[in-house]
């Protein structure tokens, strides 16, 4: 195929992947990643060269956006990538340097599942019918005519 899809497989999201694909499609780029924000409850740090703090914000209202682990890739993908390298590591910062990565920013519903604590957080909103990652329980829309 000349794109395909990859992903870090420990994360859940309602991304659609159907428009990331097609917006991917467009772009001359030859990596896509689904940026995302955190939803942790940790602060991020902000302080000078000798360690005074002049900020603090909680990760999840600061600007940043972080790798959520869901790809669009086309085979030139592979050209990239010398053995041994890691995906994101030196791969993708030479996809940087030649503005060939892309990233879709979503604010939709996107947790990992790392620790047990996620898996008892992903049960609890399974058993109360809350779970936004199963796409494929909306209704189909209907067909016109």
């Amino acid at each position: 195929e000349e794109m395909f899809l990859a992903n870090y497989s420990d994360g859940l999201s309602d991304a659609p992947l159907d428009d990331i694909v097609a917006r991917f499609r467009q772009s001359d780029a030859v990596a896509s990643l689904l940026a995302i924000r955190s939803i942790q409850s940790f602060h991020a740090v902000h302080a000078d060269a000798d360690g005074l703090v002049s900020g603090l914000g909680v990760v999840s209202e600061e600007q940043m956006w972080l790798n959520g682990g869901y790809f669009v890739m086309r085979q030139e993908m592979f050209d990239h990538i010398k053995e041994g390298e890691e995906l994101v590591e030196q791969p993708f910062r030479r996809l940087i340097a030649q503005r060939k990565l892309m990233s879709v920013k979503w604010d939709g519903f996107w947790q990992c599942m790392d620790t047990f604590k996620d898996k008892i957080n992903f049960d609890r909103m399974a058993a109360q019918g809350d779970c936004p990652w199963m796409v494929w329980r909306r209704a189909a829309p209907k067909s016109p005519g």
